[in-house]
């Protein structure tokens, strides 16, 4: 009987641990999305408002840098790359979004990889100072390569190279409300601003949900999710409010290294094209997936993207 008794409890624990619900917070475009607003203290309070959220919410994130905006021109950008030593200072991590953001679809693996390693340098100087060490690379616009051998010889060059590809399983067009956000902000229209952020949250919330149910239609469970927004105003004014809703879902948060663990990232890829989309996606489609599996994905309110005209 006792044998019994301890063979459901470790059944039942199996079963909690499958379905535990974890995710990893990245932002991309490090320091920060400004939007043409360059005051330094309007930039240090976005960064210093992000950090403060992931330590309040002991949010293991990691940021994303563009090496180009830590230069002017061809010198280094003290203030920018303060900016990036906070993150580093705080515990968290960062990983390289190459120097000048290109896109893959549109430049050779010769000027991408280039691109990249320019990207790095600067990159591994701020994190070895601090004792620590680059690892992660992240595609910018998710632009993996539009054909197999573009995307094999891109992989073969990271992985040759020591850099890990940090994937997204929760994509959002979090950019589009961030843009209509901060013009709101700018004209002063509290009422347009205070609206625009409720909704955001609502439309992350079905991001959320959605990409859940696709985790579920596809491997049975719940997967460690890797979720990524950008470093903007308004993510630093509702980091909190993101958290919250993460955490009443049932999430837990935890780093990428912990993120992809996870076996299901292992997962291949087999269909290409131009797009930038969820590895959740790249999997349904390499499954045959149709048209119908992705119905339901939720998209921006029209007026936010008429804001962002």
């Amino acid at each position: 009987m006792k044998f019994f008794f301890l063979f459901i409890v470790l059944s039942f624990s199996s079963v909690v641990w499958a379905q535990q619900k974890k995710v990893c917070f990245s932002i991309d475009d490090l320091p920060v999305v400004a939007y043409g607003m360059n005051d330094t203290s309007f930039q240090k309070d976005i960064t210093e408002k992000l950090i403060a959220s992931f330590t309040r919410n002991h949010i293991s994130a990691i940021g994303f840098v563009i090496a180009k905006k830590l230069f002017n021109d061809t010198l280094k950008n003290p203030f920018q790359i303060s900016l990036v030593e906070r993150w580093i200072n705080c515990g968290l991590d960062i990983g390289n979004h190459t120097y000048s953001h290109p896109d893959y679809n549109s430049v050779s693996l010769k000027e991408y990889t280039d691109d990249l390693l320019k990207g790095e340098v600067i990159i591994k100087e701020i994190l070895e100072r601090k004792g620590r060490h680059i690892k992660y690379f992240r595609h910018p616009f998710l632009h993996t390569g539009n054909t197999k051998l573009k995307a094999d010889s891109l992989s073969n060059f990271l992985a040759q190279h020591g850099s890990t590809i940090a994937p997204v399983t929760i994509d959002t067009d979090d950019y589009f409300f961030a843009v209509a956000y901060q013009r709101a902000r700018m004209k002063n229209d509290t009422a347009l601003y205070r609206r625009i952020g409720r909704d955001y949250l609502v439309y992350m919330e079905k991001k959320i949900l959605f990409y859940e149910y696709q985790a579920q239609a596809l491997f049975g469970r719940n997967i460690r999710q890797i979720l990524l927004v950008h470093a903007s105003w308004l993510n630093s004014e509702y980091m909190d409010s993101l958290a919250l809703l993460y955490t009443s879902h049932g999430y837990t948060f935890i780093s990428m290294e912990k993120a992809l663990e996870d076996t299901v990232y292992q997962t291949p890829v087999t269909v290409y094209g131009k797009w930038g989309i969820s590895w959740l996606d790249r999997w349904a489609l390499s499954r045959g997936k149709q048209k119908d599996f992705f119905k339901g994905d939720p998209a921006p309110p029209e007026y936010v993207m008429k804001l962002t005209k």
